[in-house]
């Protein structure tokens, strides 16, 4: 996913999102009965209400990891710049953009034991013209607060092995879950399309180290 620049547009309409999620081990085995909330269709993680614990669609995963889920929400056109080939050129190319988030229950070490925290994981999708679809994995990551909405954010750029946050005072070190695979897809002609597919699959890593 490339860096934005400035476009003007009216509000896109909302859309229907059929989500297809498929949860692995670090090993890709597929991890059954785990219940999973999923937010899309999301264009800016700063606005909108999407922190509260009813927001969004809940399933649990199936013998083979997946479920399937449907919601609604904004699929939006914006401009990025684009490298041109190995020069140090860039030209402005628009893409179709969603965010998607989900809210899982993490088991993590304390100074007492272990503790179940309740965090939101955000992502952004684009699909360019060519018809592939972009990421930077998972970005920012939430905890619940007190009236369990998602209104503390612990860090950036989470899906990295040696991202490190700090939670009741201690600093956990490695990766919850990555992205591994996705793919936001038009049925139909993306520009006037009213419904969209969203494929996700989340890879689950071992439990963070406590420093």
């Amino acid at each position: 996913m490339l860096g934005p620049v400035t476009f003007c547009s009216p509000q896109p309409a909302r859309v229907s999102l059929h989500i297809a999620l498929r949860l692995t081990d670090k090993s890709n085995k597929p991890i059954a009965g785990m219940p999973i909330r999923i937010v899309a269709g999301i264009p800016d993680w700063d606005a909108g209400d999407w922190r509260g614990p009813d927001a969004g669609v809940r399933a649990i995963t199936g013998a083979d990891g997946t479920a399937a889920l449907t919601t609604n929400g904004i699929v939006d056109r914006r401009w990025v710049w684009e490298p041109v080939g190995f020069t140090p050129l860039s030209i402005p190319v628009q893409i179709y953009h969603t965010g998607v988030g989900f809210e899982v229950a993490e088991v993590l070490p304390s100074r007492h034991g272990d503790v179940v925290h309740h965090f939101f994981y955000t992502a952004e999708v684009d699909r360019y013209a060519d018809g592939t679809s972009g990421t930077l994995d998972l970005d920012r990551l939430y905890e619940a607060g007190p009236n369990r909405r998602f209104t503390h954010l612990l860090g950036t750029g989470v899906s990295s092995p040696q991202s490190v946050i700090t939670i009741d005072g201690l600093a956990l070190s490695g990766a919850g879950y990555r992205l591994s695979d996705f793919e936001l897809d038009p049925m139909g002609d993306a520009g006037s399309a009213k419904q969209w597919n969203i494929r996700l699959m989340l890879r689950q890593f071992p439990k963070p180290v406590l420093h």
